[in-house]
């Protein structure tokens, strides 16, 4: 008898890369990065890793900036932030073309004086 899972992989997303450039990030990920409103984000390579953090706070800044994040939903933690050039690099490191990927995030670490997260590329939740 062959048998076959209907979930599969039941690891849900932390964040999301859209061809359109549009970013997803899950409230976890708000949370433990310490993102509010109008916070720009950034990521870095490091030792063939990827890390999240937050480039420049609201406060520190004034205008608008590419990368930089809000509310999906009025209220709520889940962020959106739109910056083609970040998706172009997530994308681009990946053989399948599509127009979306989805990723698990590492814990919280501290990367040249930075507090960033881990952004497991190797591991594709889910893509388009």
């Amino acid at each position: 008898m062959n048998t076959k899972s209907i979930l599969g992989n039941t690891r849900r997303a932390d964040i999301s890369f859209h061809a359109s450039g549009k970013i997803d990030i899950t409230s976890r990920i708000v949370n433990a990065l310490g993102i509010n409103q109008g916070d720009v984000i950034d990521i870095m390579t490091a030792n063939g890793e990827f890390y999240l953090y937050v480039s420049a706070h609201a406060a520190d800044i004034c205008g608008r900036h590419e990368a930089q994040c809000y509310p999906s939903k009025r209220g709520g933690r889940h962020f959106r932030t739109y910056c083609r050039r970040l998706c172009s690099a997530i994308l681009s490191q990946h053989p399948t073309h599509t127009s979306r990927l989805s990723f698990a995030a590492g814990e919280a670490v501290e990367v040249h004086g930075r507090k960033a997260i881990t952004i497991i590329t190797r591991n594709i939740i889910s893509h388009d």
